[in-house]
């Protein structure tokens, strides 16, 4: 009843019958269920890595095929670097690079006229994150 393989006692009663036959499966049935759960396995991951990089693409906010003209990041930061009272080691200037950052703040920047109105609409944006 018993084998000892590599020191291990292996029981025959699992895997024959009671005529001491092994089982035997449907090979069609086998083969089906490891294809489809493969094959469903690497659809979700290939759907996956297209989600993510979907999302990587929406989410980037420097890239430069969404922003609108005028509206790039190093375009809006010389502007601000134009503004006498903006200083580079300021927690202004902190805040600025990263409100900026996102893109439809960048298009509200771009929309407004000139380098003092900009800096009147950064600063209340700048004292609430203070309080906050």
């Amino acid at each position: 009843m018993f084998q000892i393989v590599g020191g291990v006692n292996i029981s025959r009663s699992n895997n024959t019958k009671s005529n001491n036959k092994r089982k035997e499966r449907d090979p069609s049935e086998v083969r089906g269920r490891k294809k489809k759960t493969y094959g469903i396995g690497v659809q979700l991951l290939s759907r996956w890595d297209q989600l993510l990089e979907s999302m990587s693409i929406r989410s980037d906010s420097t890239s430069l095929n969404m922003d609108r003209q005028g509206c790039s990041i190093s375009k809006v930061m010389a502007e601000l670097h134009s503004i006498p009272r903006v200083l580079i080691n300021d927690d202004f200037h902190d805040f600025a690079t990263q409100y900026l950052s996102l893109i439809r703040k960048r298009e509200m920047w771009f929309s407004m006229d000139d380098l003092e109105q900009k800096f009147k609409w950064l600063q209340p944006m700048y004292a609430r994150s203070k309080r906050a």
